[in-house]
């Protein structure tokens, strides 16, 4: 597969269902619009450690998409809905490393930014394997091991949940990134 080098063009590829189950997402504000989507969103931004916008009702979508677009042009935004973080079982980053498979996580029932600036836990090897199987479907587990086999080096940012969530059914687990960025 292709390396994920750039985050504009993993927006494009995730959007797309490259990576898996995802959550709706809308790559324009025109195209939400049009989805007449009602439940609470996520503004996302296509720039590396960009500002995010969690929890905005379709009331507030377009104050907080003019908002969001004075400080950065509407090309660099989109739009996706917000996952159902209180239903959160596990979530963070995982990659292979030299020694197996490295994870950073949390379990906090936030958003993953926030969590894990919360509390961010460090885990290596076989626990990784172990806490990540307990947590995850067994779909979403042979998808993670897709993602890693098929894009090496790369990162892979997933949350996981209580219940199946996203837009393949039956999978605990949204792949929010795979990146080499």
């Amino acid at each position: 597969m292709k390396p994920v080098l750039f985050k504009d063009d993993f927006v494009r590829r995730y959007a797309a269902g490259e990576f898996g189950n995802h959550a709706p997402t809308w790559d324009t504000l025109n195209e939400y619009l049009k989805s007449k989507y009602e439940g609470l969103v996520h503004i996302r931004n296509r720039v590396k450690g960009g500002p995010t916008y969690y929890n905005v009702s379709r009331n507030n979508v377009l104050s907080v998409w003019v908002e969001a677009t004075k400080k950065q042009p509407s090309n660099t935004w989109y739009i996706s809905a917000m996952a159902p973080t209180e239903k959160t079982v596990l979530q963070g980053e995982v990659q292979r490393g030299v020694w197996g498979l490295e994870l950073t996580y949390t379990r906090v029932k936030k958003p993953m930014r926030e969590a894990l600036a919360e509390a961010t836990v460090c885990a290596s090897g076989l626990s990784v394997r172990m806490l990540l199987t307990g947590a995850m479907d067994v779909w979403s587990w042979e998808h993670l091991e897709y993602l890693l086999k098929e894009y090496p080096d790369h990162v892979v940012e997933f949350s996981v949940y209580e219940e199946p969530w996203g837009t393949i059914p039956g999978y605990n687990t949204v792949f929010w990134e795979c990146r080499r960025y």
